[in-house]
């Protein structure tokens, strides 16, 4: 199965357009000169602009530069619009000018530059692919050669030893795109075998103390899942079913062990532990979720899942953090700061941008908001897979047929999706629909507004197929209603509700938080929906909650996501 590239795919009018949109023109607008200051400085040249803070001074914009070049790059895929590439172009060449200028006396990449030389190594991928940029592949093998002499296995883990890199990944993706040979040895030296082989053999992950990835006794989250990404990888270049073995593996136990209603994952500080830690993190702390990292980590791995698998479930994990993280992040500052940690505190969170600018969060916040091109249609055998619910349209040459296919919906606002297709001559095709888990009745499927039989194919998808037409429609209801999420099902908390794919965060108006007296488990049957509010609640008898989307909290409104049934269970009203 394959999914399409960024051009084949527009959003249309919608949360997550608008979130595209503004992150395009945030950073079209952010000044050359700030970006390459500090690189300016460091190669003795005139440095206008402004002094960024955050990781700037320590890495000298290098710990971004990566980053922005690729996302400068997608968005010139994703728009057309000639700034974004110009720009794209004009940052690497300014970079690797102040490189060769600064090379002898203060040099830009070291013996522990393995996170730097990741994201500049991606870049120069992307560079080449959406830019054509005339000296990616001589600056990739550079690259290359410079990390074959100098980044060691005995150093694997860069500056920060409690994070693993995803430089499998980069290397793969060096030797594949870049058709530098070299690169296959260093995708190979930087595996990450020690994690992945606990998931190959299903044993217990906390079972013993990885090499890296610690502040405390558990997995930097971020970097463990991340690291899957290079399985991933590794599995599409050599078909090594090793490595299809142990991420399957590692994605039933991110599942069953990790993922908080939102989709989010690693509370206190990024960690992954067992599930009553989280717990505990939930209750005790506010560094709930590190929205932007994590979040690029899962589309990813669930993107790669999709296409080798074939397999419809990877997209009810996106669809979470599409509406829970994407789209439920507060706007950035001028000065770079941006929601890094999520807030899911059980006794009350709020919305806040870190204070500190422009982190990793900066750099990666624009690669996912334009990863979600890639994530709503695949394609196999030429049948059409549809695994996200979101306006947009898709330009597929299907077989030397043209044909545009239109998804217009309100979804989740809307219990229906409706596809349009324009075709050049009419084709034989099956769209399969992904089925998510949390319908509340059966997805039922109209043709040009005759309700039609559809099957459900060996993967799970619902299958409908048919001759289509120029003007042809189908049209896919996708009931939703309340429901409640239990983190630990054994325990029967602690729980949140969501309308659909939605968490409902909960506003709070009494003295009393709603863990100290509220009956949590028979409260769906008393939610009632507001009338002209769409995804709004009240609930009968309790006149001081209501609940709203958690993507609709706006700065420093205090909100509950979770309410703790096992720490007050006694305290509960039991009417």
């Amino acid at each position: 199965m394959k999914s399409f590239d960024f051009k084949d795919v527009t959003l249309n009018d919608g949360m997550l357009k608008k979130v595209l949109d503004d992150t395009m023109e945030f950073y079209l607008k952010i000044p050359n000169d700030n970006i390459l200051k500090y690189m300016r400085e460091s190669a003795g040249r005139k440095a206008p602009g402004v002094y960024y803070t955050g990781w700037y001074p320590k890495s000298r914009g290098l710990a971004l530069i990566g980053q922005w070049l690729s996302a400068f790059s997608r968005m010139y895929a994703i728009s057309g619009n000639e700034a974004f590439r110009k720009k794209a172009v004009f940052l690497a060449d300014e970079f690797w000018s102040c490189y060769d200028a600064a090379a002898s006396s203060e040099p830009f990449l070291t013996s522990r530059s393995h996170y730097d030389l990741e994201k500049l190594l991606r870049a120069h991928c992307d560079l080449h692919l959406y830019c054509a940029y005339p000296q990616a592949r001589k600056r990739g093998e550079f690259l290359v050669d410079f990390a074959y002499c100098n980044l060691t296995c005995d150093n694997l883990f860069g500056d920060n030893s409690t994070e693993w890199y995803t430089l499998t990944e980069s290397f793969w993706d060096a030797y594949d795109i870049l058709g530098i040979p070299d690169a296959i040895t260093l995708a190979e030296r930087f595996a990450y075998r020690e994690f992945w082989d606990l998931f190959y053999i299903d044993a217990d992950p906390f079972s013993r103390r990885p090499e890296a990835g610690l502040y405390s006794e558990y997995c930097h989250a971020y970097s463990h899942v991340n690291s899957f990404n290079s399985c991933a990888r590794s599995y599409e270049m050599t078909r090594d079913p090793y490595y299809l073995k142990a991420l399957r593996s590692f994605y039933r136990f991110m599942q069953n062990e990790e993922i908080m209603a939102t989709g989010g994952y690693g509370p206190n500080y990024e960690h992954l532990m067992p599930k009553y830690r989280i717990i505990d993190a939930l209750r005790t702390g506010h560094d709930s979720f590190e929205t932007q990292c994590d979040t690029y980590a899962a589309f990813r791995l669930c993107k790669y899942l999709t296409r080798f698998t074939g397999e419809p479930e990877y997209g009810g994990w996106i669809e979470a953090l599409l509406f829970n993280a994407v789209a439920a992040t507060i706007p950035m500052t001028e000065e770079g700061n941006i929601i890094y940690y999520s807030d899911y505190n059980m006794y009350g969170g709020q919305k806040k941008n870190r204070q500190d600018g422009w982190t990793c969060c900066t750099g990666t916040r624009p690669l996912l908001v334009t990863e979600m091109q890639r994530l709503i249609y695949f394609e196999e055998n030429a049948d059409l897979f549809v695994s996200q619910y979101t306006p947009s349209t898709l330009h597929w040459n299907r077989e030397g047929v043209k044909i545009e296919v239109r998804q217009d919906t309100s979804f989740p606002l809307e219990d229906s999706t409706a596809l349009t297709l324009s075709l050049s001559s009419p084709a034989a095709f099956s769209i399969h629909l992904r089925m998510p888990p949390w319908l509340a009745g059966t997805m039922e499927i109209k043709c040009n507004g005759v309700v039609m039989p559809a099957l459900v194919d060996k993967n799970g998808w619902l299958t409908f197929s048919s001759e289509w037409h120029d003007g042809d429609s189908l049209t896919i209801t996708l009931p939703q209603d309340v429901w409640m999420h239990s983190f630990d099902p054994v325990k029967k908390g602690p729980n949140a509700f969501l309308h659909g794919p939605v968490v409902l965060a909960a506003e709070y108006t009494g003295v009393q938080t709603p863990n100290d007296w509220m009956d949590v488990q028979s409260l769906t049957g008393k939610m009632r929906s507001v009338p002209g509010r769409p995804l709004h609640y009240t609930v009968d008898g309790i006149d001081t909650i209501t609940f709203r989307p958690f993507y609709e909290y706006r700065e420093n409104e205090r909100y509950f996501i979770y309410h703790d049934t096992t720490a007050h269970a006694t305290k509960f009203h039991k009417g």
